[in-house]
């Protein structure tokens, strides 16, 4: 170390050296903030979501059993490891006949109150459930062919529908049927 510079580090002990460089730092970084912002909101508003697409099966994953294995039970109960609406066939038919993906998502709730699977006087497989402690006022079924398809939903909400329910099938728009929702 030079003369000089001894007597600098002498002065200036090392964290104090240190202190010297953070205005340096902090001006080379200055507006940089800024940019990375704007450029962060303008792809946040021009972000598109991916629309869901139906479920399928990988080869050699087919459910060996049948959707009328589940009558009888709870839609949260599996059968061979698979719930009822995470059967590919299941969730193809509520994505189908529900476009709105809030509300499909009450029908799958586990933590609405259920019913056990039934099957309708169609023969069609059906799911009721009900929003905890209202049963009486929001509840909804979901019916679909032991095949997988005519999958139709059923939502009644007493406040807005009065004794209505409104039933979805194939994306098509909702219709208005006098009464609850079917529940065996």
């Amino acid at each position: 170390m030079g003369e000089a510079t001894a007597g600098v580090a002498a002065a200036f002990p090392i964290p104090m050296r240190a202190l010297c460089l953070v205005p340096l730092v902090l001006l080379a970084a200055c507006g940089s903030r800024e940019t990375a912002t704007r450029d962060d909101n303008a792809a946040a508003a021009a972000f598109v979501p991916p629309p869901t697409l139906p479920p399928k099966p990988l080869p050699g994953q087919e459910h060996s059993n049948p959707i009328t294995a589940y009558v009888g039970k709870y839609p949260g109960d599996a059968v061979d490891g698979v719930g009822f609406y995470d059967r590919t066939e299941v969730s193809r038919a509520l994505i189908d006949a529900i476009g709105d993906e809030k509300l499909r998502h009450r029908f799958t709730s586990r933590e609405a109150v259920s019913v056990p699977i039934f099957r309708s006087r169609d023969g069609r497989i059906a799911a009721h459930g009900c929003a905890p402690h209202d049963c009486a006022d929001t509840n909804w079924t979901f019916l679909v062919a032991p095949d997988g398809s005519r999958g139709e939903a059923c939502y009644h909400d007493q406040a807005t529908m009065a004794a209505t329910s409104r039933w979805y099938a194939a994306g098509s728009p909702p219709r208005s049927r006098p009464g609850d929702c079917p529940q065996e």
